[in-house]
């Protein structure tokens, strides 16, 4: 019988986190081979110098392009042990001004994107007993208007609590990782916002929104720390469901005030 050759999958692996887990994931016992996809071309090349990293673009919102990577790792004969769900974006928008394009591209890529991935590898982790890592983030307990960021990483939370009962028939553990600000491109973003058209109903409100954001963004923490919670959750023989790292503080104190509060706090920071 021909040897099963184990790997770990990592998407959104082209930059920030996702070349952080790469990095640890060289460290993990018993893989033979460290799948980095990305929907960025130069996903191939990025990690071409090292024989055991295999490089391949994959765009996490579209099924199809998630079973071509499978079929490409089947003819290679390699199994997916680990999946690593990191590929996100963020989006700074009025969630009641969102378009039809707006929603299907957050969702998609923030939520679809990792249950689609678990669904087309589900026959490699049955046969591994593998084990999912879910990025989500901190913003889950508190979210909060202008911010569909944490609305779609809410709704993967809600999708990964049933698969996660449904892949423990199999003795497959999914795990979330919350997250607070971490030194990646994603922040980069939030503190280069810029108010969008003239056209938004709430442009007077979205400045001050933006300036506010800005300073409460929190301590910033290392990529590679939260890749090396991620090993952690990996090596875990009975892992937690939820992980917690970086957790802001002002989050933390309003998220358990009555949510009538927190409407009004909110409204009248924007006022």
């Amino acid at each position: 019988m021909e040897e099963t050759k184990n790997a770990i999958l990592i998407t959104g692996a082209a930059q920030g986190l996702g070349k952080a887990l790469v990095e640890m994931s060289k460290t993990l016992p018993n893989l033979d081979y460290i799948i980095a996809t990305d929907i960025n071309d130069e996903i191939t090349k990025i990690y071409s110098s090292d024989s055991t990293i295999i490089g391949l673009k994959m765009d996490v919102s579209s099924e199809e392009s998630i079973k071509k990577v499978k079929r490409q790792l089947d003819d290679l004969g390699i199994t997916v042990r680990y999946i690593v769900n990191n590929a996100g974006i963020f989006m700074f928008q009025p969630v009641s001004e969102m378009t039809e394009k707006m929603l299907d591209k957050i969702l998609k890529i923030n939520t679809y994107g990792p249950v689609l991935t678990i669904s087309v590898f589900l026959e490699h982790l049955i046969k591994t007993r593998g084990r999912v890592i879910q990025i989500s983030s901190h913003g889950v307990r508190f979210p909060t208007l202008f911010q569909p960021y944490p609305v779609s990483k809410i709704t993967l939370e809600a999708f990964s609590t049933s698969m996660r009962q449904e892949l423990g028939l199999f003795g497959i553990d999914l795990v979330l990782i919350r997250s607070g600000a971490i030194k990646t491109d994603l922040i980069k973003e939030m503190n280069s916002l810029e108010v969008p058209a003239e056209k938004s109903k709430y442009k007077k409100y979205l400045k001050k929104f933006i300036e506010r954001a800005q300073k409460d963004v929190g301590k910033m923490i290392e990529p590679a720390k939260v890749a090396m919670l991620v090993k952690k959750t990996l090596m875990e023989p009975r892992p937690k469901n939820i992980y917690q790292i970086n957790r802001n503080k002002t989050i933390m104190m309003m998220s358990s005030m009555p949510q009538r509060w927190i409407d009004y706090l909110i409204q009248k920071m924007v006022k």
